[in-house]
């Protein structure tokens, strides 16, 4: 029950306390914990700080970046908490809307694609925090498709398809990222000058990110965007894709930077007119495969979610990667227990 802070949408309190509901009708999902406190005064990395050296102050920081994973492990107070079904990905946009763009060509698209070792990218960019995918969809969403094989690693081949593409020698493009893609943005940008382009990298404050690549924020018309791949990170909380990852970036939504996809189209007006969830889920993975093949963005990989947890917290994350602390408990070894008991002996 909310005992403290705001509760109207969209707006943000200091401090939100929760407490139990003790009268709750189901005793499988009875409260584990008799209140929780959210502190939103603090930082990241403040916070992050505190859970690891400062017992007593923060027990639990959301979205860990995998380079601070192995100082959270070797803390005295905290540990990570992995959670491998979240529907996050993080991929990359082509601009096919500015003036005379190159990536109408699907060959290229596809070379860009060659061009990438996931594997790599997820090595060095996340500690090993990711999975590849195949098109668009992280692999816990609904219509994702096992059986669609990612592009694989091939530089030979992205150089062969951009020779037939027209461009024997590569080209120069421009490859931007909003600031907490930064390290993404350096590996990928050294993976297309492998094969030969000439890569200029740009890492860009949220604001000036937004007015670059939301559609209905851009300082300049579309056609005069320079910019020739954006990447970008997206979470799938709803885990509807049809209304969401698709509508938004493919579909004539904020975030499309595409050209008519008639064929995605007609399927996606499909599914919307079907109810049998069979025939919804069959119909996504051809929605996958079509994406896939048509190479309608960089496919990179879907992250898995990290949080920095006490270690007398027993954190259990749900699929899809929104924050849901209904089996959150703490054992005898957590301060507030120890507290407890020191006062019931007093």
């Amino acid at each position: 029950m909310l005992v403290e802070g705001i509760s109207a949408p969209n707006q943000r309190s200091d401090r939100v306390v929760l407490e139990a509901n003790r009268q709750y009708w189901d005793p499988v999902r009875f409260p584990r914990l008799k209140r929780i406190i959210f502190d939103n005064t603090l930082g990241q990395h403040e916070a992050l700080e505190l859970v690891k050296t400062r017992e007593g102050r923060v027990d639990f920081v959301t979205d860990l970046s995998p380079l601070e994973t192995l100082r959270v492990a070797q803390s005295p107070q905290a540990k990570v908490v992995k959670n491998r079904g979240a529907l996050m990905v993080v991929f990359g946009q082509f601009n096919l809307r500015k003036a005379a763009s190159p990536w109408r060509d699907v060959r290229l698209r596809q070379a860009m694609n060659h061009a990438i070792n996931r594997a790599d990218l997820i090595r060095y960019a996340t500690k090993g925090n990711g999975e590849i995918i195949p098109a668009l969809l992280p692999v816990s969403a609904s219509g994702y498709d096992a059986t669609l094989v990612p592009y694989p690693f091939d530089p030979s081949k992205a150089r062969q398809l951009l020779q037939e593409a027209g461009y024997p020698n590569g080209l120069a493009l421009t490859l931007i990222a909003p600031s907490e893609l930064e390290v993404q943005a350096t590996v990928v940008g050294k993976m297309l000058e492998g094969i030969g382009l000439a890569v200029t990298r740009q890492i860009l404050a949220p604001d000036a990110y937004n007015r670059t690549v939301l559609l209905s924020h851009v300082d300049q018309p579309a056609e005069q965007q320079h910019w020739d791949i954006a990447l970008l990170s997206h979470s799938e909380w709803a885990n509807i894709p049809v209304l969401n990852l698709y509508q938004q970036y493919l579909l004539g939504g904020p975030y499309d930077w595409g050209s008519e996809k008639p064929e995605l189209r007609r399927l996606h007006e499909e599914i919307v007119g079907t109810v049998d969830p069979g025939r919804q889920q069959a119909l996504i993975q051809q929605m996958e495969r079509h994406i896939h093949e048509q190479a309608y963005a960089l496919f990179l990989y879907n992250p898995i979610q990290l949080s920095a947890v006490n270690k007398a917290v027993s954190f259990v994350p749900y699929r899809g990667g929104n924050l849901m602390l209904t089996e959150t408990a703490v054992t005898d070894q957590h301060w507030s227990v120890r507290k407890q008991k020191a006062a019931g002996s007093e």
